[in-house]
């Protein structure tokens, strides 16, 4: 047994080495110890070394060697023991000196021996030696080794020698000889024979072995430059190999060394700074440190300056300067590298025959560097030639040479590229053909083929974006399938692989729409998820593109938790993704979209603000110039639109068109996703540039025209301008040529044409436009296949088309095709599927169109029970049901069929779907514009079957859901959202998906079988939805204080509003107009009073007349007081008012007492075009007219718009005298409005009547801005504003009254401030009660809004005032108000009354009707 320890540490005892001992008995190695580590980590760690061998009587002496093995097998030194030292020891441990270490600056260790001695009683064994081959360590001279080691040197040559040689001849030279520069030339010669072995072998052991040998021979004094030289050749293939740090720095060192001792004009010296060159170039790959690649390239350029023309290095000395010019610039960027790399590479390739083996390489590398300039500066100059060089050394290469299916692959890399900037189909092709040819000449199991398999697979994707053939689209799924098998598991690039095979399959889902694709994407990103950590960069990466592929199937399936899910995942890419990261705003701007789709799917305006505030962030963090940029811009305006159209605020859609316009100004002309931008720009008039930004040849033109023409349209639908449609048609000419027939959209192109030809025909009655539509609408037909989805819609278009012709040619064989075409529609739909109300409508239209032409009562009689099934249709948008209803009870009062009052119960029914669920708030404006008549004519039907009260509750029903949305007012589901808010979620997820659950016509599918599944899973949906939405209804109607939730008011809730006098509901039908009054005491009774003598047509006449005398305008300067309208007409206008609407209604009241005081209160709250009309001022002013003529006569008139804003008015005055004041504002500039003389004397005026008793807080010119007026209204119970007021027709709540400057104080900024105690508004502005033609339900104007917004009662005008007449009004309502303390604002209207009698009597002649019939009062 022998156990050691080195008495210090050492560095030839690296940590974790393995030390072994061996036996040499008579110059031979008996024995040999298994390799021990150490024993314990003491500073002073131990080897215990165990032998068991007989050593024979008659050896006189032995040596026992030390050996270390780590990185070669190496002696490190040994003891030489006499026998009868060992006799003496017996079974004791001694120490035996001394140790003989084999350099003198070797490791000294602490040798302990111990012995076993017994004495043989017959003849020993020969020596054992089972555990090594018969080794020959000792008994060798100088000459001995010398020639063993040509022996090797000669051998290795042609025979790999066995590792246990090596080391022992490493061995006998360290132990038979000292250490000198002879041994070193020794171990010098070994080494390269080792280094020779290496080359032969590969094995490292070799390779260790060789190095361990240099780096003795060095240490024994050899230091010149051919032992450093070798010493670094040994060092850089394992440095190639391994990669350590400190071989790379050795090997640099010594490298240096060997070339500082080599003298100029020596014949390796150049070879040596090659090698040098290469270790700096190895060390820069591992430490990335820039001197290291500059000293390469300072390396080579001496090289290649020392080489002189005609040498046959000089060209592999370019290609080493070269691509180290190359790696250089890759890391810095700097252009002149790459382009000295590119000239260096030309010069090679002139230096080089075509015969030389290495042309095919050089021509290869000039290829990449031209490219990756390309790629730098964009110069199809270089890629061009880049190509053409391929191309030269695909030529130059055998098929059998080992790199042809490279270079094969690179070549098809760079025409795909070539291919995306010029877009030639060719460049495609031959990319296509040749990566083929890489694949077929790629074994399997090279570690090259899945790369190659998945390029090709990309190239054979593009060309089915391009040309659309499934053949090609299959076979990329099928070559990424390939490259995902033949990647193990853990390989580097098997998660990019699985990215690249979900996003084939999940294009093949977007063009055949088969579900299997889309789960298999998400099953492949949810599998690749699991596969990396949270901490591996590419996670954040997978985690947003799995989320996208949920939020498409989310699009397809409706399933929330895929939307949640996606959502989720969004967040976590993002909080995964530092900031600054280049991806960060591309999963910024996913996870808004996916935010985006969730506020669709449940209305929660959390959500979209999310998306929005997320979608701007993504938009900050990308630089002008990123490729992203537009896009990002695009998302950002396009959910800007979106809030735009559920909350009508203009400033989102202001900020929506400059920032799309900036997303289109930053992408490049030419660029295809420009044209996309241009047309999300809204419906602005940028729209029509999209379509010249994308060259005839790309696939996406016809689509983007097809979008276009719809935006053109459906802008044309809306706001009928007739350039939209000619241009929309026009877009659609230009689509179809570049539409190929076997185009999968080409059917949608022509049927949307169609559609487009015979709206125009409905417009200007062009016949051929007419024909067209048919024609064109035939071949869509024919081309749609059967159980398409779209067949359904685009059959019922063109039996719209042969309806719109019939009716101007009065063909019966096209109204007799348009029934069928609507027969054949209905047919193919399946039972509730939301679409099926709309074609139940258009049949139902067709079989009325031939009642209503040829007198087919049949086919009315068939009608009806059509337009009953669409509008009690569970599923279907409510528009469409609404629609339907009207023309239900339409054709039912026709026939006299008993439905007629079902079927507008049904309409008034839909009514709050159709305002408060599913719809924008543009699109609600849109279809409550056809409401109003709808709401009307069913009073009139319920008065005509004896139902007043029923007529009342349907009149009040319609005017507060309209009232309400148009006012953006409380809805019953934002009430229900405060206290239940998932409640409220869940019916507004439920009612969205309902009201959008339609397919469109323009989505192409190319299977039969999955297609009539399609539209019945739709239909199936529906259904549920439907079924979920109506428990949901009664679960919510059980709630406490929700029993009539989006149910109307009743009757005995109504009749409240009348408690304080009669209150005169008027309501104006199709043909009839009627009056219903509640009067106090009467609580479920309603008086009916016929209006026989005044007609629906009557009084659309006097609005008209009355519209054309007052015009709208500002308030008129006192100067025109004498040029005004004729008086004849206006007093025409008050006396029919009078004969027609007020005399029969105080008839009917038993009022036929006037009175000079005290008058008695009557509310007026009239529909239709009677909201336009002075009812107020109804009598007859003619010279011999006598008192009581008038209605001013009698009583005291006030307006209401709906009953409940009556109800809310009489809430009991605060106690409180706290807040007791008058805000009192004069603005009479405001910035583009004429002056208001006089505004500042009326708000003195009122000062001075105040007298004290009253504060009143004054604010004039400059102090009357929006925060100090907001600030005085929620401190003042009484406004008073004299100042101008505009009338924003299409958006009242953004009606205002101006301030300060361009400032506005709107009515939504009114109806958002809590006003509690607010009792009295005066408007002294003009347009402050002037109504809406195109809303004739509804009086849409200030002063009504101020009521709904808390005031109790309103003074304003209907019309421009006189500048005169404004001050001596307030000051007159004023001075009657302030005669009682404290001032009862109930009196405003009886002031209102005596301030304009006392203005009727100011001068001498009769007072103009312009002047004092404006004053109204609203409210309480």
């Amino acid at each position: 047994m022998t156990k050691m320890s080195p008495v210090k540490r050492h560095a030839d005892l690296p940590m974790g080495m393995q030390m072994f001992a061996q036996l040499i008995v008579e110059g031979i190695i008996i024995q040999q110890s298994m390799p021990m580590d150490l024993k314990n980590t003491q500073d002073s760690p131990t080897w215990k070394l165990v032998f068991n061998c007989d050593i024979p009587q008659h050896v006189a002496s032995f040596q026992i060697t030390i050996m270390r093995k780590s990185e070669g097998t190496r002696l490190l030194g040994s003891i030489e023991i006499e026998r009868d030292q060992a006799l003496l020891a017996g079974e004791k441990q001694i120490c035996i000196p001394p140790f003989v270490k084999v350099n003198p600056d070797g490791p000294l260790l602490e040798v302990i021996v111990a012995f076993s001695v017994s004495t043989f009683s017959h003849k020993p064994a020969e020596l054992d030696t089972n555990n090594v081959s018969d080794i020959q360590i000792g008994l060798a001279n100088d000459q001995a080794i010398s020639t063993q080691l040509e022996e090797m040197l000669d051998k290795g040559t042609e025979m790999q020698l066995d590792l246990q040689d090596l080391w022992a001849m490493h061995e006998r030279i360290l132990l038979h000889h000292t250490s000198d520069k002879k041994r070193g030339k020794l171990l010098n010669l070994l080494g390269n024979i080792c280094l020779q072995q290496w080359q032969l072998s590969h094995t490292i052991p070799v390779l260790n072995q060789a190095i361990c040998a240099h780096m003795d021979a060095v240490r024994d004094g050899l230091a010149d430059a051919n032992s450093l030289y070798d010493l670094g050749l040994a060092l850089l293939p394992r440095v190639q190999q391994l990669g350590e740090v400190n071989d790379l720095n050795k090997c640099v060192q010594v490298m240096q060394d060997a070339i500082r001792l080599t003298p100029d004009g020596h014949p390796d010296k150049l070879l040596r700074l090659t090698n040098l060159g290469a270790s700096f170039f190895y060390r820069f790959q591992q430490l990335g440190d820039m001197d290291d690649i500059s000293r390469f390239i300072s390396i080579g350029e001496d090289t290649v300056h020392q080489t002189p023309d005609g040498d046959p290095e000089k060209p592999s000395r370019l290609a080493n300067l070269g691509a180290s010019l190359f790696y250089r610039f890759e890391k810095l960027g700097a252009l002149d590298d790459i382009s000295r790399a590119i000239s260096i590479g030309e010069d090679i390739v002139h230096l080089t025959s075509d015969d030389h083996p290495g042309k095919a390489l050089r021509l290869t590398n000039l290829g990449g560097y031209l490219l990756r300039r390309f790629e730098q500066l964009g110069d199809l100059d270089d890629l061009k030639r880049s190509i053409s060089i391929g191309e030269d050394a695909v030529r130059l290469t055998p098929d059998d040479n080992q790199d042809k299916p490279l270079r094969l692959n690179n070549l098809g890399s760079s025409l795909v590229t070539r291919f995306e900037q010029l877009g030639e189909l060719d460049d495609l092709n031959r990319s296509i053909s040749i990566v083929e040819d890489a694949v077929r000449l790629t074994p399997d199991g090279h570690p090259h083929k899945p790369a190659r398999l998945t390029n090709l697979g990309a190239s054979l994707l593009r060309r089915f974006a391009r040309l659309g053939n499934l053949d090609d689209l299959n076979r990329s799924i099928s070559m990424v399938e390939n490259a995902v098998h033949l990647t193990i598991d853990g390989h580097p690039n098997k998660i990019s692989m699985l990215i690249n095979l979900e996003n084939s399959l999940l294009t093949r889902f977007d063009s055949l729409g088969d579900l299997n694709d889309l789960n298999r994407t998400i099953s492949i990103g949810e599998d690749t998820v699991q596969l990396i950590p949270d901490n591996d960069l590419d996670k954040p990466f997978i985690l947003s593109n799995l989320g996208n592929s949920l939020h498409s199937r989310f699009k397809h399936l409706s399933d929330l938790d895929d939307l949640n899910r996606s959502v989720f995942l969004g967040e976590k890419a993002v909080s995964l993704t530092p900031d600054g990261h280049p991806n960060k705003p591309v999963f910024l701007g996913k996870l808004g979209r996916s935010l985006r789709s969730r506020f669709e799917r449940l209305g929660d305006l959390e959500d979209l603000n999310r998306s929005i505030s997320i979608t701007e962030n993504a938009v900050s963090l990308t630089p002008d110039d990123h490729i992203n940029k537009p896009g990002e811009l695009n998302d950002f305006g396009n959910s800007l639109f979106h809030r735009f159209e559920w909350l009508g605020n203009l400033e989102d859609l202001n900020r929506s068109i400059l920032i799309v316009e900036d997303a289109i100004r930053l992408t490049p002309e030419g660029y295809l996703d420009r044209s996309l931008r241009l047309n999300n720009l809204g419906n602005s008039f940028r729209t029509q540039d999209a379509v010249h930004l994308s060259p005839d040849g790309t696939p996406d033109k016809p689509l983007m025209l097809n979008n276009l023409g719809n935006s053109l349209l459906a802008r044309f639908e809306r706001f009928g301008d007739p350039d939209d449609l000619n241009r929309s048609i026009s877009i659609r000419e230009d689509a179809i040529p570049l539409t190929p027939n076997d185009n999968l959209a080409k059917p949608s192109i022509l049927n949307n044409l169609g559609n487009s030809l015979r709206i125009r025909f409905e417009c200007l009655r062009d016949l051929n436009d007419s024909n067209r539509s048919i024609s064109i609408g035939e071949d869509a037909v024919r081309m749609t296949p059967d159980g398409h989805p779209a067949k359904p819609f685009r059959v019922n278009n063109l039996g719209l088309a042969f309806h719109a012709r019939f009716e101007w040619l009065g063909n019966v064989d096209d109204l007799g095709k348009s029934i069928s075409m609507g027969k054949n529609a209905v047919h193919m739909i399946p039972h509730g599927h939301p679409d099926k109300p709309l074609m139940l409508k258009n049949l139902a239209n067709s079989l009325f169109t031939r009642f209503e032409r040829l007198s087919d009562h049949t086919a009315l009689k068939e009608a009806i029970p059509l337009y009953a099934l669409a509008a009690l249709s569970a599923t279907g948008p409510a528009h469409v049901r609404f629609n339907s209803a009207s023309m239900w009870a339409k054709t039912a009062k026709i026939q006299g069929h008993p439905s007629l009052l079902h079927a507008y119960h049904v309409a008034l029914g839909i009514l709050p779907e159709l305002a408060w669920l599913g719809l924008s708030i543009s699109d609600r404006h849109y279809h409550l514009l056809e409401a109003g008549k709808v709401v009307r004519d069913a009073a009139a039907a319920a008065i005509v079957f004896g139902q007043p009260e029923k007529a009342v509750e349907w009149l009040e029903q319609g005017r507060s859901i309209i009232w309400g949305q148009l006012l953006n007012l409380r809805s019953p589901v934002d009430i229900l959202r405060t206290s239940h808010p998932k409640l409220a979620d869940q019916l507004l997820s439920l009612s969205t998906q309902l009201e959008r659950s339609g397919t469109r016509a323009s989505h192409p599918e190319t299977t039969a079988s999955s297609i009539q599944g399609s539209l019945q899973s739709i239909a199936d949906q529906a259904h549920q939805n439907t079924h979920k939405r109506r428990e949901l209804l009664t679960q919510i109607r059980g709630l406490e204080g929700f029993v009539r939730f989006l149910l109307p008011r009743t009757i005995y809730e109504l009749s409240q509003a009348g408690k304080q006098g009669p209150i005169v509901v008027l309501n104006v039908g199709t043909d009839r107009c009627d009056a219903l009054i509640l009067m106090p005491g009467l609580d479920d009774e309603v008086m009916h009073i016929s209006l026989a003598d005044f007609t629906p047509k009557d009084a659309r006449s006097l609005a008209q007349t009355l519209s054309h005398l007052v015009g709208r305008g500002v308030r008129l300067d006192g100067q025109r007081e004498g040029d005004i309208d004729p008086e004849d007409a206006f007093e025409n206008n008050l006396a029919k008012l009078w004969l027609g609407v007020v005399r029969p209604v105080l008839d009917g009241l038993a009022i036929t007492t006037p009175h000079r005081a005290k008058f008695p209160r009557i509310w007026w709250c009239p529909t239709g075009p009677l909201a336009f009309l002075p009812i107020h001022a109804a009598g007859l002013y003619g010279k011999n007219d006598s008192f009581g003529s008038k209605l001013s006569d009698f009583m005291i008139s006030s307006y209401v718009p709906s009953l409940t804003a009556m109800i809310e008015s009489f809430r009991a005055p605060s106690k409180s005298q706290q807040g007791v004041q008058i805000l009192a504002v004069a603005q009479p500039s405001a910035f583009g409005q004429a002056y208001i003389p006089g505004t500042q004397e009326e708000i003195t005026h009122i000062q001075r009547l105040a007298n004290g008793t009253v504060p009143v807080l004054r604010l004039e010119e400059d102090m009357a801005t929006v925060e100090s007026v907001q600030q005085g209204m929620q401190n003042s119970r009484w406004v008073h504003f004299a100042c101008h007021g505009v009338q924003n027709i299409s958006y009242p709540t953004e009606s205002a009254l101006l301030l300060a400057g361009s400032s506005r104080l709107t009515l939504s900024d009114i109806i958002q401030l809590a006003l509690p105690n607010a009792d009295l508004a005066f408007l002294s502005a003009c347009q402050t009660a002037t109504g809406d033609k195109s809303l004739e339900e509804e009086s849409v104007h200030l002063a009504a809004g101020m009521l709904l917004a808390g005031y109790r009662g309103v003074i304003a005008t209907m019309w421009t005032i006189m500048d005169n007449d404004g001050p001596h009004v307030a000051s007159g309502v004023y001075e009657h108000l302030f005669k009682t303390s404290p001032p009862d604002p109930a009196r405003a209207a009886e002031a209102l009354h005596l301030a304009v009698q006392k203005l009727r009597q100011r001068s001498s002649a009769k007072k103009s009707f312009f002047h004092w019939v404006p004053f109204i009062h609203i409210g309480v």
